[in-house]
């Protein structure tokens, strides 16, 4: 059978998938019954694997010939966002919402993983693939952690694929970037100690709130007089929450933000930056303050030049691709598939998911929505990428 057959074949199986994923989303950490929706899946269509890796992670091996093997990752969590998208398939639970589309992720990639077992089952596959369902992208980096389980062995996965939705882009449009694609970040919180005092008498007291003004000014000062105007740097600070009453002088503040950098080392700099400037600030003003970052810091996205050259090769010669696009600059945004891309050679991509007149939403939106139209192509993209990747003309 040809491979444009295998794929249009299980299209209305793999959008039933995204359905459901879209209807019954979770957080992460709490991906549970998504894991048991998947494996359900993958048992269904007689693909061996393994769960509960690094908290709801899944693994998944079609084999084929003994030769390479291929990786390609799935984030399965979801948004703490109360969907107001209208869709016939909206979430039916209160306050959790798929925004940033992971449910199309892992719908294409359960639909790739079908597709290459029935490949398989009939002598065509020539290497083996690695599913991987990874939880906890939105909040502690759950590549990590299943790296760190091992999933990146037995088998040894030569390469690594991975995709994330586009709003900006049409469906059908591709967008590939070789080298550095997004940033490496880390998420600090502050917490300043004050002294509480009546509003009427603030010389009796320390102001956090004061302070915790004055640090977020100061901030600013990394990226536009402590480091290069060439180096791409970003310090955002996206909470601050502090008082009870708008006549006290509180005890304490609490400020959350992110520092990002397109290098690890750039990135240590701006976090020694960040926690000397809150210690000196605070200290300036006779309080304290507490400094703390959130797991594990992701490192920058490097794409490799041959994978990804690779995948716009692949793409080319998909007949529901209409457009492969090349991506000039990195974004700041970041992704912990980076785990994976730090660790092998590997390429993400982003595949577009907008109607061509439909209005377009961001991601992490109450009102975004993927075309349901974008699976087929997202099937398409992956299933051809790992097809030439274990062609013996590529050698890794």
């Amino acid at each position: 059978m040809d491979v444009n057959e295998h794929i249009n074949k299980i299209n209305q199986n793999a959008l039933e998938i995204f359905h459901h994923l879209h209807r019954f989303p979770e957080l992460s950490e709490e991906e549970k019954e998504t894991a048991d929706y998947i494996c359900s899946v993958l048992s269904n269509h007689q693909i061996p694997f393994r769960r509960d890796i690094a908290g709801h992670g899944i693994t998944a091996v079609v084999s084929g010939s003994e030769t390479k093997c291929i990786g390609i990752r799935a984030d399965i969590d979801a948004l703490p966002v109360a969907e107001d998208s209208g869709l016939p398939y909206a979430s039916e639970r209160p306050g959790v919402m798929h925004a940033c589309g992971h449910d199309m992720h892992t719908a294409i990639l359960l639909g790739t993983g079908i597709v290459l077992k029935e490949m398989a089952d009939a002598g065509e596959l020539p290497g083996s693939v690695k599913l991987i369902f990874q939880p906890a992208e939105e909040t502690i980096g759950g590549a990590h952690a299943m790296i760190d389980a091992g999933v990146l062995e037995n088998p040894k996965v030569s390469a690594m694929l991975g995709l994330h939705v586009d709003p900006t882009c049409e469906t059908g449009v591709i967008t590939v970037k070789s080298g550095p694609m997004n940033a490496a970040v880390h998420d600090f919180f502050l917490q300043i100690q004050g002294r509480q005092t009546h509003g009427a008498t603030p010389e009796d007291g320390v102001d956090p709130i004061v302070i915790a003004a004055d640090i977020i000014m100061n901030l600013q000062n990394i990226a536009s007089r402590l480091t290069s105007p060439l180096d791409s740097v970003v310090v955002t600070v996206g909470q601050v929450h502090s008082g009870t009453a708008c006549n006290i002088i509180p005890d304490t503040a609490f400020i959350g933000g992110s520092v990002r950098a397109l290098s690890s080392e750039m990135l240590e700099f701006v976090k020694k930056k960040t926690e000397d400037i809150a210690k000196s600030t605070a200290s300036l003003y006779g309080a304290s303050v507490e400094i703390s970052w959130r797991g594990t810091a992701f490192p920058p996205l490097i794409n490799s030049d041959r994978v990804s050259k690779l995948v716009e090769d692949a793409a080319a010669d998909c007949p529901h691709i209409k457009t492969v696009r090349r991506l000039d600059k990195p974004s700041m945004g970041a992704d912990d598939f980076a785990f994976f891309t730090e660790a092998l050679p590997g390429a993400y991509f982003t595949l577009g998911c907008s109607e061509k007149n439909a209005q377009r939403y961001p991601l992490h939106s109450d009102k975004f929505v993927a075309d349901e139209n974008a699976v087929i192509v997202g099937i398409e993209a992956e299933v051809r990428s790992v097809l030439m990747l274990l062609s013996e003309s590529f050698a890794l």
